[in-house]
C-alpha cells in the first residue's frame, strides 16, 4: 500500500471519527435546560379587575383570569393584566381605543 493511500484512510476515519463526535456529545452533554414549573394558581369562582395606577375597579369576570390577558373597559380603553393576586388581578393602561373606525358605513 502506498503511502498517499495510508494517508487517506486515516483522514477519511478521522473524518468519520470526528463527525460523530460532533453530532452526538451536543447531545449526551450539552442538554437543554426546561424551564422551572410555576406554581399552579388557585382558582377563584370571580376575579377583580383594576386598574394598576389608580386602582380603580374595572371590571369583574366570572373567569380565570391569567397574566398577559387584555380587555377592553366601558370607556373603550385596552388594558393589559400585568399581575395577580388571589383573585385581584391589576391591569395596566395600553391606550384608548376609537371604535367608530371598526363600525360598517351603514352602521353610524
Amino acid at each position: 500500500m502506498s503511502r498517499l493511500t495510508k494517508l487517506i484512510s486515516i483522514l477519511a476515519l478521522a473524518a468519520v471519527v470526528i463527525a460523530g463526535v460532533v453530532y452526538y456529545v451536543p447531545l449526551t452533554n450539552f442538554s437543554v435546560q426546561q424551564k422551572p414549573e410555576q406554581a399552579p394558581q388557585k382558582v377563584y369562582d370571580y376575579y377583580i379587575i383594576l386598574d394598576e395606577s389608580s386602582g380603580e375597579i374595572l371590571m369583574y369576570v366570572p373567569l380565570v383570569v391569567s397574566v398577559g390577558d387584555e380587555l377592553i373597559s366601558e370607556t373603550n380603553k385596552r388594558y393589559k393584566i400585568v399581575k395577580i393576586e388571589e383573585n385581584q388581578a391589576y391591569a395596566r393602561f395600553v391606550e384608548d381605543l376609537n371604535l367608530e373606525l371598526y363600525q360598517k358605513d351603514g352602521r353610524k
